[in-house]
Protein backbone atom coordinates (compact mmCIF):
# COMPACT_ATOMS: atom_id res chain seq x y z
CA UNK A 1 0.00 0.00 0.00
CA UNK A 2 2.53 2.61 0.92
CA UNK A 3 4.33 1.76 -2.37
CA UNK A 4 1.63 1.97 -4.14
CA UNK A 5 0.72 5.38 -2.11
CA UNK A 6 5.11 6.69 -2.73
CA UNK A 7 4.02 5.74 -6.64
CA UNK A 8 0.78 7.53 -6.70
CA UNK A 9 2.76 10.79 -5.33
CA UNK A 10 5.61 10.50 -7.63
CA UNK A 11 3.40 10.91 -10.78
CA UNK A 12 1.14 13.29 -9.20
CA UNK A 13 4.43 15.96 -8.60
CA UNK A 14 5.89 14.82 -12.33
CA UNK A 15 2.35 15.81 -13.58
CA UNK A 16 2.15 19.00 -11.56
CA UNK A 17 5.22 19.69 -12.98
CA UNK A 18 5.02 18.79 -16.86
CA UNK A 19 2.00 21.20 -16.63
CA UNK A 20 3.76 24.28 -14.91
CA UNK A 21 6.49 23.65 -17.33
CA UNK A 22 4.23 23.92 -20.08
CA UNK A 23 2.62 27.21 -18.48
CA UNK A 24 5.68 28.74 -18.01
CA UNK A 25 6.63 27.47 -22.04
CA UNK A 26 3.48 29.57 -23.02
CA UNK A 27 4.69 32.57 -21.50
CA UNK A 28 8.04 32.91 -23.00
CA UNK A 29 6.95 32.60 -26.50
CA UNK A 30 5.97 35.58 -27.09
CA UNK A 31 9.41 36.94 -25.26
CA UNK A 32 11.14 34.08 -27.70
CA UNK A 33 9.45 35.30 -30.64
CA UNK A 34 10.68 39.23 -30.22
CA UNK A 35 14.31 38.49 -29.90
CA UNK A 36 14.08 36.03 -32.53
CA UNK A 37 12.28 39.30 -34.75
CA UNK A 38 14.79 41.29 -33.93
CA UNK A 39 17.39 39.63 -35.65
CA UNK A 40 15.43 39.59 -38.64
CA UNK A 41 14.84 41.51 -42.06
CA UNK A 42 11.19 43.36 -41.77
CA UNK A 43 10.08 40.71 -44.41
CA UNK A 44 10.96 37.64 -42.51
CA UNK A 45 9.02 38.67 -39.41
CA UNK A 46 5.60 37.84 -41.14
CA UNK A 47 6.65 35.38 -43.83
CA UNK A 48 4.34 32.75 -43.87
CA UNK A 49 6.89 29.91 -43.98
CA UNK A 50 7.96 31.06 -40.25
CA UNK A 51 10.98 30.43 -38.86
CA UNK A 52 12.66 30.97 -35.49
CA UNK A 53 16.03 31.61 -36.65
CA UNK A 54 17.20 33.71 -39.28
CA UNK A 55 18.36 32.82 -42.01
CA UNK A 56 21.50 35.83 -41.67
CA UNK A 57 21.09 37.25 -38.09
CA UNK A 58 20.68 41.15 -38.65
CA UNK A 59 22.97 42.72 -35.60
CA UNK A 60 22.44 45.84 -37.18
CA UNK A 61 19.16 46.35 -36.32
CA UNK A 62 20.39 46.40 -32.87
CA UNK A 63 23.50 48.87 -33.91
CA UNK A 64 20.58 51.14 -35.88
CA UNK A 65 18.17 51.77 -32.45
CA UNK A 66 21.26 52.27 -30.09
CA UNK A 67 22.83 55.08 -32.51
CA UNK A 68 19.59 56.66 -34.30
CA UNK A 69 20.62 60.06 -35.53
CA UNK A 70 17.23 61.42 -33.61
CA UNK A 71 16.36 59.22 -30.91
CA UNK A 72 18.63 56.79 -29.35
CA UNK A 73 18.51 53.67 -26.82
CA UNK A 74 21.60 54.77 -25.33
CA UNK A 75 20.32 58.44 -24.11
CA UNK A 76 16.79 56.86 -23.22
CA UNK A 77 19.16 54.34 -20.71
CA UNK A 78 20.98 56.98 -19.51
CA UNK A 79 17.56 59.06 -18.60
CA UNK A 80 15.61 55.92 -17.32
CA UNK A 81 18.42 55.34 -14.80
CA UNK A 82 18.55 58.43 -13.65
CA UNK A 83 14.96 58.56 -13.83
CA UNK A 84 14.41 55.19 -11.92
CA UNK A 85 17.75 55.85 -9.88
CA UNK A 86 16.54 58.99 -7.41
CA UNK A 87 12.79 57.37 -7.83
CA UNK A 88 14.00 54.56 -5.64
CA UNK A 89 16.02 56.08 -3.11
CA UNK A 90 13.64 58.84 -2.00
CA UNK A 91 10.83 56.45 -2.34
CA UNK A 92 12.03 53.67 -0.17
CA UNK A 93 13.76 56.46 2.03
CA UNK A 94 10.31 58.10 2.34
CA UNK A 95 8.23 54.91 2.62
CA UNK A 96 10.16 53.38 5.47
CA UNK A 97 9.84 56.10 7.45
CA UNK A 98 5.93 56.68 7.43
CA UNK A 99 6.04 52.84 7.20
CA UNK A 100 7.72 52.95 10.65
CA UNK A 101 5.52 55.57 12.10
CA UNK A 102 2.19 53.66 11.45
CA UNK A 103 3.51 50.40 12.90
CA UNK A 104 5.70 51.62 15.86
CA UNK A 105 4.61 54.59 16.99
CA UNK A 106 1.55 55.06 18.80
CA UNK A 107 0.20 58.36 18.13
CA UNK A 108 -3.37 59.58 18.08
CA UNK A 109 -5.41 59.04 14.69
CA UNK A 110 -3.16 56.25 13.45
CA UNK A 111 -5.59 54.50 11.90
CA UNK A 112 -7.67 57.02 10.60
CA UNK A 113 -4.52 58.73 9.19
CA UNK A 114 -3.13 55.75 7.94
CA UNK A 115 -6.79 54.37 5.85
CA UNK A 116 -7.06 58.26 4.33
CA UNK A 117 -3.23 57.55 3.16
CA UNK A 118 -4.43 54.28 1.59
CA UNK A 119 -7.43 55.34 -0.04
CA UNK A 120 -5.24 57.32 -2.35
CA UNK A 121 -4.20 53.93 -3.92
CA UNK A 122 -7.96 54.25 -5.27
CA UNK A 123 -7.35 56.93 -7.02
CA UNK A 124 -6.39 56.24 -10.96
CA UNK A 125 -2.97 58.15 -12.37
CA UNK A 126 -4.77 59.32 -15.20
CA UNK A 127 -6.78 61.55 -13.02
CA UNK A 128 -4.64 63.62 -11.94
CA UNK A 129 -2.11 64.23 -14.62
CA UNK A 130 -3.70 67.30 -15.72
CA UNK A 131 -3.40 68.62 -11.74
CA UNK A 132 0.18 67.64 -12.00
CA UNK A 133 0.92 69.16 -15.85
CA UNK A 134 -0.47 72.42 -13.90
CA UNK A 135 1.53 72.56 -10.69
CA UNK A 136 4.82 70.99 -12.77
CA UNK A 137 4.49 73.88 -15.84
CA UNK A 138 3.84 76.66 -12.53
CA UNK A 139 6.94 75.18 -11.11
CA UNK A 140 8.89 75.10 -14.13
CA UNK A 141 9.23 71.91 -14.00
CA UNK A 142 7.71 70.49 -17.29
CA UNK A 143 9.95 68.85 -19.71
CA UNK A 144 12.11 67.86 -17.26
CA UNK A 145 13.01 64.37 -15.28
CA UNK A 146 12.09 65.82 -12.14
CA UNK A 147 8.32 66.21 -13.22
CA UNK A 148 8.77 62.34 -13.10
CA UNK A 149 10.63 61.61 -10.02
CA UNK A 150 8.68 63.52 -7.84
CA UNK A 151 5.21 62.05 -7.93
CA UNK A 152 6.94 58.71 -7.53
CA UNK A 153 8.60 59.49 -4.36
CA UNK A 154 4.98 59.43 -2.19
CA UNK A 155 3.80 55.66 -2.83
CA UNK A 156 0.83 54.21 -0.24
CA UNK A 157 1.81 50.87 -2.04
CA UNK A 158 4.99 50.99 -0.60
CA UNK A 159 4.04 51.91 2.44
CA UNK A 160 1.50 49.64 3.26
CA UNK A 161 4.08 46.92 2.04
CA UNK A 162 6.51 47.62 4.28
CA UNK A 163 4.27 48.39 7.65
CA UNK A 164 3.11 45.16 7.20
CA UNK A 165 6.19 44.05 7.63
CA UNK A 166 7.36 46.40 10.06
CA UNK A 167 3.97 44.84 12.39
CA UNK A 168 5.90 41.15 12.60
CA UNK A 169 9.28 42.77 13.64
CA UNK A 170 8.96 41.99 17.57
CA UNK A 171 8.79 44.83 19.70
CA UNK A 172 10.46 43.53 22.46
CA UNK A 173 13.38 44.76 20.20
CA UNK A 174 12.01 48.55 20.31
CA UNK A 175 11.60 48.27 24.16
CA UNK A 176 15.30 46.73 24.98
CA UNK A 177 16.36 49.68 22.86
CA UNK A 178 14.60 52.06 24.84
CA UNK A 179 16.17 50.58 28.08
CA UNK A 180 19.57 51.19 26.36
CA UNK A 181 18.54 54.67 25.82
CA UNK A 182 18.01 54.80 22.14
CA UNK A 183 15.25 56.89 20.41
CA UNK A 184 13.55 56.42 17.73
CA UNK A 185 15.86 57.47 15.12
CA UNK A 186 18.44 54.92 16.47
CA UNK A 187 15.56 52.36 16.73
CA UNK A 188 14.91 53.09 13.45
CA UNK A 189 18.32 53.24 11.59
CA UNK A 190 20.26 50.39 13.84
CA UNK A 191 17.50 48.52 14.64
CA UNK A 192 14.81 47.79 12.60
CA UNK A 193 15.61 49.05 9.04
CA UNK A 194 18.50 46.56 8.78
CA UNK A 195 16.11 43.68 9.42
CA UNK A 196 13.85 44.63 6.81
CA UNK A 197 16.20 43.80 3.73
CA UNK A 198 14.37 41.38 2.13
CA UNK A 199 11.11 43.81 2.03
CA UNK A 200 13.16 46.68 0.65
CA UNK A 201 15.16 44.50 -2.31
CA UNK A 202 11.83 42.90 -3.43
CA UNK A 203 10.15 46.83 -2.78
CA UNK A 204 13.23 47.93 -5.09
CA UNK A 205 12.34 45.43 -7.51
CA UNK A 206 8.66 46.08 -7.80
CA UNK A 207 9.66 49.78 -8.05
CA UNK A 208 12.54 49.55 -10.56
CA UNK A 209 9.82 47.62 -12.98
CA UNK A 210 7.06 50.50 -12.48
CA UNK A 211 9.68 53.27 -12.84
CA UNK A 212 11.43 51.86 -16.14
CA UNK A 213 8.53 50.87 -17.91
CA UNK A 214 6.83 54.21 -17.24
CA UNK A 215 5.14 55.24 -20.28
CA UNK A 216 1.84 58.05 -19.60
CA UNK A 217 3.70 60.45 -17.61
CA UNK A 218 7.07 60.68 -19.60
CA UNK A 219 4.98 60.75 -22.62
CA UNK A 220 2.79 63.76 -21.09
CA UNK A 221 5.78 65.39 -19.36
CA UNK A 222 9.08 65.14 -21.39
CA UNK A 223 8.89 66.72 -24.88
CA UNK A 224 12.62 67.03 -25.98
CA UNK A 225 13.44 64.15 -27.74
CA UNK A 226 17.32 63.93 -25.88
CA UNK A 227 14.89 63.49 -22.40
CA UNK A 228 13.03 60.60 -23.64
CA UNK A 229 12.87 57.20 -21.85
CA UNK A 230 13.41 53.69 -22.44
CA UNK A 231 9.50 53.26 -22.83
CA UNK A 232 9.32 56.05 -25.19
CA UNK A 233 12.77 55.24 -27.40
CA UNK A 234 10.16 51.85 -28.36
CA UNK A 235 7.29 54.16 -29.08
CA UNK A 236 9.38 56.10 -31.35
CA UNK A 237 10.46 53.01 -33.34
CA UNK A 238 6.67 52.37 -33.92
CA UNK A 239 6.13 55.58 -35.07
CA UNK A 240 8.58 55.03 -38.19
CA UNK A 241 6.55 55.06 -41.54
CA UNK A 242 8.64 52.27 -42.61
CA UNK A 243 6.83 50.15 -39.95
CA UNK A 244 10.48 48.79 -39.04
CA UNK A 245 8.62 45.89 -36.96
CA UNK A 246 12.17 44.62 -36.46
CA UNK A 247 13.69 47.72 -34.88
CA UNK A 248 10.79 47.80 -32.45
CA UNK A 249 11.63 44.33 -31.63
CA UNK A 250 15.17 45.12 -31.15
CA UNK A 251 14.18 47.93 -28.84
CA UNK A 252 11.94 46.45 -27.07
CA UNK A 253 14.48 43.71 -26.35
CA UNK A 254 17.19 46.28 -25.16
CA UNK A 255 14.07 47.41 -22.86
CA UNK A 256 14.05 44.25 -20.68
CA UNK A 257 17.40 43.12 -20.01
CA UNK A 258 17.41 45.06 -17.10
CA UNK A 259 14.28 44.33 -15.69
CA UNK A 260 15.70 40.64 -16.24
CA UNK A 261 19.11 41.10 -14.38
CA UNK A 262 17.72 42.87 -11.71
CA UNK A 263 15.17 40.63 -10.57
CA UNK A 264 17.73 37.46 -11.61
CA UNK A 265 19.69 39.10 -9.04
CA UNK A 266 16.64 39.89 -6.27
CA UNK A 267 15.07 36.99 -6.98
CA UNK A 268 15.54 35.48 -3.58
CA UNK A 269 14.66 38.54 -1.64
CA UNK A 270 11.98 39.02 -3.76
CA UNK A 271 10.09 35.86 -2.72
CA UNK A 272 10.66 36.29 0.84
CA UNK A 273 9.69 39.75 1.37
CA UNK A 274 6.58 39.06 -0.47
CA UNK A 275 6.42 35.95 1.54
CA UNK A 276 6.54 38.02 4.90
CA UNK A 277 4.98 41.51 4.42
CA UNK A 278 1.32 40.29 4.85
CA UNK A 279 2.42 37.90 8.01
CA UNK A 280 0.47 40.56 10.80
CA UNK A 281 -1.52 42.99 9.91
Amino acid sequence: MKTGYRRHEEFVKILKTLIFMAIGVTFLLPLLWMISSSLKTPAEVFQQDFHWLPEVPRWHNYKEVWLDSEVTMARGYLNSIYITFFSIAFKLFFASLAAYAFAKIDFKGRGVIFMIFLSTMMIPTEVTLIPRFMLFKELGLYNSRWAIILPNWFAPGAVFMLRQFYMGLPNDLMEAAKIDGAGHPRIFAQILLPLTKAALVSQCVLSFVSCWNEYMAPLVFLVKKNLYTVAQVVQWTMMDEAARTDLTMAASTCAIIPVVIIFMLCQRYFVEGIATSGVKG
